[in-house]
């Protein structure tokens, strides 16, 4: 499945990338905008299709075998869990339903600017028609309080959508962040046997994977705000339908709040960040600027390729504690937490002292 998503998105890829080009639909260099020449946008479009796709050919498979009979060639494992598919495959459509959506809103951002605010109650209406179709689309976090789920879950997932709509900053960072988060989720899956979450996030790395061959620096296509909403929409539903906390194997309900949270670690630094920035600058919360991680890093002298891989090995780095909490107790799930925090912290910490050495250095002086 990784395989197969991988050279779906990347021909999807290639001939987006054609047709934008055709069409002008393209992003020019602007004063806040890092690259020097006009790239193809619409590459959200390329992900999007490759990853429903192959998950709708996916399910409607399962839905066959499930009538008629699986065939003797399928591993035994994927035979155990037809029925299960086919129970939750009402969930892939109304989760790529909600995706189709919120990419085009992105799209129609891309050609046409958006307000923030309206981008906002798209994302705001999107995740509550979610919330209220199944319980499955639901944040509990052991509240059984309906409109206090109700408010987690929207706020998750617009939270998220907007966390990688952000990180898109910068030639393959949004996509490559994902695609690390998605490997963490998917050895949880399987941990944990969940197969068809683990079948999703296969076939979502495997797409992003392929859009990340035009994407990586120097970038020749963009995936816009319609790929990047999707993406971040995308892990925000998938950790949704996750259930992290299964007492009969030992799990401890601290460990199951806090796994996303760490595997989507740099994302929230990225947005917390830059938004504790902007206020203290008096700066508008949703405008554009140059101070997210990724520039941070550039100014302090890496170039953008190294700045990217850099984040790439700060997301491994905190997604790797997140299998753990699978196997510790509350305290020890805290301590993980903890040790996360001041690891993002020691980050900041040596950013702003960098900024401030090199901005009052002499020959830096202006």
């Amino acid at each position: 499945m990784l395989a197969l998503a991988f050279v779906t998105s990347a021909l999807l890829s290639r001939l987006v990338r054609g047709t934008a080009r055709r069409l002008d639909f393209v992003d020019r260099p602007a004063e806040r905008k890092i690259h020097i020449k006009p790239v193809a946008l619409g590459g959200g479009v390329a992900v999007f299709l490759a990853t429903g796709a192959i998950v709708a050919g996916g399910v409607a498979l399962a839905l066959l075998w499930d009538r008629s009979g699986s065939p003797a060639w399928l591993p035994r494992v994927v035979q155990q869990h037809i029925p299960a598919i086919v129970a939750r495959s009402g969930l892939a459509f109304y989760v790529l339903g909600g995706g189709a959506v919120l990419l085009l809103l992105g799209l129609i951002d891309d050609v046409w600017q958006l307000s923030p605010w309206t981008r906002l109650a798209v994302q705001v209406i999107v995740a509550s028609v979610l919330c209220l179709a199944s319980d499955e689309l639901r944040v509990t976090a052991f509240v059984g309080v309906g409109w206090v789920t109700f408010v987690y879950t929207v706020a998750w997932i617009v939270g998220i959508t907007n966390a990688f709509n952000l990180l898109d900053n910068m030639d393959g960072l949004s996509a490559g962040v994902a695609v690390i988060a998605s490997s963490v989720f998917l050895v949880v899956a399987l941990l944990t046997q969940q197969y068809f979450l683990a079948a999703m996030l296969l076939v979502f790395a495997g797409s992003l994977l392929g859009f990340l061959l035009f994407n990586f620096p120097p970038a020749t296509l963009f995936m816009g705000d319609a790929g990047s909403m999707f993406v971040g929409y995308m892990l925000s539903v998938l950790t949704i339908l996750f259930t992290f906390y299964m007492p009969g194997r030992n799990q401890n309900p601290v460990g199951s709040v806090l796994m996303p949270l760490v595997i989507l670690a740099v994302p929230l630094y990225d947005t917390i960040s830059v938004v504790a920035i902007r206020l203290a600058a008096g700066k508008p919360i949703f405008g554009a600027d140059k101070n997210h991680f990724s520039h941070r890093l550039v100014v302090l002298g890496m170039d953008r390729r190294a700045a990217v891989l850099t984040i790439y090995l700060v997301t491994l780095c905190t997604g790797l504690l997140a299998p753990l909490l699978l196997r510790l107790d509350n305290v020890m799930s805290l301590v993980v937490f903890v040790n996360l925090a001041v690891m993002l912290a020691l980050v900041w910490l040596l950013e702003h002292t960098g900024r401030r050495g090199r901005h009052s250095s002499p020959g830096n002086s202006h």
